[in-house]
């Protein structure tokens, strides 16, 4: 079924490569393109705090459903699902970027709040992940300094987008 799901949705979104490819690689040689890429880093720190946090304790369950049965199924299945992972997280941070200029305008700083949003959502399972394995597993402690986490971030990359304009 997941193999089914992501040939559909590859071949969905192919029309689209090459305009996506090009608003890339056009935010990231700005001079905070650097904003641009978190997807891409906070979705490879999610799948390595989550394999550690798996790791050191043994009664740790990974909830969502397709990063354990990739988890289960090994290397094989590891990489083909951690360069879809970050395909899909860089995918829908541009599309949110899309989205704000269509809901807001172009000429609106409130157009990035979508694009912030993703990456403060994106941004809980480090956070939480990471805090599991400093402050204990499972604990509600954990959970609340991942989403106090992700709201810094969302509105620390909210403030640093705000004066740009395109």
């Amino acid at each position: 079924m997941i193999t089914a799901i992501g040939v559909i949705s590859a071949t969905a979104g192919l029309w689209a490569v090459e305009k996506d490819l090009n608003l890339f690689c056009r935010l990231a040689s700005r001079v905070n393109g650097y904003v641009y890429l978190l997807p891409i880093p906070l979705a490879v720190a999610d799948i390595y705090s989550t394999l550690v946090s798996l790791s050191l304790n043994s009664q740790t369950t990974e909830l969502n459903p397709f990063v354990a049965s990739a988890i289960q199924y090994g290397p094989v299945a590891m990489v083909p699902f951690l360069v879809s992972y970050l395909a899909l997280s860089q995918g829908i941070a541009l599309f949110m970027i899309t989205t704000g200029k269509r809901l807001f305008g172009n000429s609106s700083s409130v157009k990035w709040l979508p694009f912030a949003t993703v990456c403060g959502v994106s941004s809980f399972g480090p956070f939480s992940n990471i805090s599991g394995v400093v402050l204990g597993f499972g604990s509600m402690l954990s959970y609340a300094s991942g989403a106090i986490s992700s709201v810094a971030l969302s509105a620390l990359v909210f403030r640093s987008l705000m004066g740009i304009s395109e």
